[in-house]
């Protein structure tokens, strides 16, 4: 028992681990929204191997405008904060669509310089208030083959 209980918290400090160095990381930590009011969700292993991915971690919850930019500004600072780790990185965005004259819709995805031979990706979704930050981990090699297996 004494065993299970440190393999799960080595692999709750790796994850943590993954994301530490990033400017994205105060927010997965609760200190730019409140965990209260955020759902988070963390997948690693065999639920989402079938994705070609090891770990998943996402936050979501509701964001003004000032919070969009200042979550914009962190995922953008993480994507060249390692320009020379990979000069050939792929950047998505899919841009602003309007679904009405009073919600928007956007998507922004970054692939981040590679730890060892595991690929990251940080991504985000806001839809009318609520602003989805997804960090991935796996061994999908580009953005295109990641919106493909999320497409299929």
């Amino acid at each position: 028992m004494k065993q299970l209980v440190l393999i799960l918290m080595m692999m709750m400090g790796f994850s943590a681990y993954a994301q530490k160095e990033m400017h994205i990381s105060a927010l997965f930590e609760g200190k730019i929204v409140p965990s209260s009011k955020m759902v988070e969700t963390r997948i690693r292993g065999k639920a989402i191997s079938k994705y070609k991915l090891s770990f998943f971690h996402s936050v979501r919850f509701k964001a003004d405008d000032a919070l969009i930019k200042k979550i914009d500004h962190l995922t953008a600072q993480d994507f060249t904060a390692d320009t020379e780790k990979v000069k050939n990185r792929e950047l998505a965005n899919e841009g602003r669509a309007h679904i009405d004259k009073d919600r928007t819709s956007f998507t922004q995805m970054y692939e981040l310089a590679p730890n060892g031979s595991t690929h990251r990706y940080l991504c985000y979704k806001v839809r009318d208030e609520v602003m989805t930050v997804i960090y991935l981990e796996g061994s999908v090699s580009s953005l295109t083959e990641l919106k493909r297996i999320f497409n299929d």
